[in-house]
């Protein structure tokens, strides 16, 4: 997610029925793009966060990363965390430099 480049209106209207993002990141997001793909091998969540941190390097903005219940300790003194949140799901929100140290763990898989 990212500001300053969309309508904060129409991110408001699409994401109506979710957290409040802009005390946990700073900013009101204007536009978010998604990173979407099938993984079923660890290889594929790899690959997946790391063209999500590439994409974020032209970009910016921040990364929402929902979270299994294990995973939030494993991420909670990661580099690049902006905000943490436990309700109503464990996410994470984050800049490239968190996606990169998060790939980087033993296990790493994203949520499905």
């Amino acid at each position: 997610m990212g500001p300053g480049v969309g309508d904060e209106a129409i991110f408001d209207a699409e994401h109506a029925d979710e957290v409040d993002r802009q005390p946990l990141i700073g900013f009101t997001p204007t536009h978010a793009v998604d990173v979407i793909a099938f993984c079923n091998r660890p290889v594929d969540h790899v690959v997946t966060a790391l063209l999500t941190a590439a994409i974020m390097d032209i970009i910016g903005g921040v990364a929402n990363a929902e979270l299994r219940d294990d995973q939030v300790s494993i991420v909670a003194d990661l580099p690049g965390i902006v905000a943490k949140m436990t309700d109503p799901w464990p996410a994470a929100y984050g800049s490239a430099d968190f996606l990169r140290a998060w790939a980087d763990q033993p296990g790493f898989r994203l949520l499905k």
